[in-house]
């Protein structure tokens, strides 16, 4: 009966685990999903800011270039409006000539005739006509405005989104975890994404982490949120300051080229191999004095807790100077050399405290 019951229990817990495994899924991918829809936004509406910026652009340079049409247009218009009024004045100018040269030829009074012939001769010579050019001023022509936006469409035709970098690996074997601190090393996914192939060349890296207590890369309910470090120039980065408070730490490394930044890596559960101790006040010897991660030795019955002893040291002090008296009577303070508290498996991590002994 004890057997089955510890089998049933065994097969509960598994089950429990497995419950909170999935939990944890199901969680994970309800963000996926909502910072899915939320980033599907932000790009579509990216992509309609650019299109309406290069229907804008095509619209100025279209207007532009109608401007320049329309300038040509109304320029050779007034020229060849100028022609046409000044040819109609030069043309009424000769028929009246003409009617007066006729009329000449009928006067039969000889002297009358060569007045009028010579007024004829006169006015031809200044008539408008024989100084106005027979040729249009501009052509019809506009051939030089001729367009063709071929090599443009084609451009058009190839508007893609931006190509970002691929994920890079982290390589755990050249990874390192030590007094707080974490050295972590990848490489990119190949040598063409380093030097640069239709993405462009890689700029810079961008690493995240967080605490974790286990080593699955899902986020269980109340674990700490991804922390950031950003223009990361080199494949190796160190991040320091941490406390080694939990199993894990989860990391995932993105490249960024000019560009935009591609997808994470695989993350990858880095082992801490924490070994966490406090002090305990409440069960800490009596002449101990636990404050914090700080210990105190206060020894009990020397002369600055005994009463008796208070009192001779008090009349015993009436016969020094005032000087020596605090020289004396001040406390002293020395280090005691650290000693090893504690130590993992491993031996790779070691912990250790300082105590400061107070003598009075």
């Amino acid at each position: 009966m004890d057997t089955q019951k510890e089998a049933l229990r065994r097969i509960i817990s598994t089950l429990a685990n497995k419950n909170d495994e999935l939990q944890n899924f199901l969680d994970t991918v309800e963000n996926t999903l909502t910072g899915l829809q939320e980033e599907s936004c932000k790009v579509t509406s990216d992509l309609e800011a650019e299109l309406e910026q290069l229907r804008s652009a095509l619209e100025e340079k279209g207007a532009e270039l109608r401007h320049i049409l329309k300038e040509e247009k109304q320029r050779k218009e007034a020229e060849l409006q100028k022609q046409l009024s000044e040819g109609k004045s030069a043309l009424l100018s000769c028929e009246e000539l003409l009617e007066f040269a006729d009329q000449t030829l009928t006067i039969t009074n000889e002297e009358e005739f060569l007045t009028a012939a010579k007024q004829i001769k006169e006015r031809v010579t200044m008539a408008p006509a024989f100084r106005l050019t027979t040729r249009p001023a501009v052509s019809d022509n506009m051939s030089q405005f001729t367009v063709d936006f071929s090599a443009e469409r084609a451009g058009l035709q190839r508007l893609h989104f931006l190509p970002v970098p691929r994920a890079p690996e982290i390589d755990v074997s050249s990874c390192v975890v030590r007094d707080n601190a974490i050295t972590v090393a990848w490489r990119p996914l190949s040598e063409a994404d380093s030097s640069g192939d239709g993405s462009g060349p890689i700029e810079r890296y961008e690493l995240e982490y967080r605490k974790s207590n286990r080593d699955s890369s899902l986020r269980a309910t109340g674990e700490a949120c991804w922390e950031k470090m950003s223009d990361i120039r080199e494949t190796r980065v160190t991040i320091s300051g941490l406390k080694f408070d939990s199993p894990f730490v989860i990391i995932r490394v993105r490249a960024r080229n000019k560009a935009a930044a591609g997808e994470f890596s695989e993350p990858v559960a880095m082992e801490t191999r924490a070994y966490n101790f406090g002090f305990d006040a409440a069960t800490a010897h009596a002449e101990l004095k636990v404050q914090g991660d700080t210990v105190t030795w206060e020894p009990q019955g020397v002369k600055g807790h005994d009463p008796r002893l208070r009192a001779k040291e008090n009349r015993s002090s009436l016969r020094t100077s005032s000087s020596s008296t605090h020289s004396a009577e001040a406390p002293r303070r020395r280090p005691i050399r650290r000693q090893r508290v504690g130590q993992d498996a491993t031996d790779s991590l070691e912990s250790r405290t300082q105590c400061w002994v107070t003598r009075r």
